[in-house]
């Protein structure tokens, strides 16, 4: 049970609570409470894997039917942070990450990934002044919404100009390219 990797239940607010209930139909509700995930009762401190990535594709099958799985995970990814930056820890970290800049927002990433759960981890290679490879340990099951999370948190902190490319290597880790334009100064 110690190894079991889960996702805290902050992030459950931040992305069912804070932006999606009033657009979750009631069969979809139902769904999510048969599968452990009730948005509407106190938050469990923790989920399991499994149970998040079951709700994560109903939810992203239902409100985005017409997109592939992955597309409807990174439009879910955005949504979180448009949630968690209406948390007061989420306020606060976006509004330090605007004047820390990209590239040091991005050092501290598995920090940041690991305030939602136990297990993500990363590694940083700088390419450039604006450009860097960000490998993460991200299950194929959950392909997309790391993406979605990173391109919705840059975005919020100012970055202009980003392109993100998605590499998978294995079922268990993939390498974000980014690149963005540098800051006028």
């Amino acid at each position: 049970m110690r190894d079991e990797r889960v996702i805290f239940g902050n992030t459950v607010d931040s992305l069912y609570r804070k932006t999606l209930l009033p657009h979750l139909p009631p069969a979809l509700m139902t769904r999510l409470r048969a599968r452990g995930l009730d948005p509407q009762a106190p938050l469990l401190a923790a989920y399991p894997l499994a149970t998040w990535v079951e709700c994560l594709d109903d939810v992203g099958r239902t409100l985005h039917p017409a997109e592939p799985l992955d597309v409807a995970r990174r439009l879910l990814g955005r949504r979180m942070i448009e949630g968690y930056a209406q948390t007061l820890m989420g306020g606060a970290v976006l509004t330090l990450a605007k004047v820390v800049g990209p590239m040091r927002s991005l050092e501290r990433m598995q920090h940041n990934f690991r305030s939602g759960n136990n297990f993500t981890e990363t590694r940083l290679t700088v390419l450039g002044a604006t450009q860097v490879d960000l490998w993460l340990n991200e299950p194929d099951m959950m392909e997309g919404f790391a993406e979605g999370v990173l391109e919705e948190g840059l975005l919020r902190i100012g970055v202009q100009g980003l392109t993100l490319h998605r590499t998978r290597h294995s079922p268990d880790a993939v390498t974000y390219h980014l690149e963005w334009a540098a800051r006028a100064s």
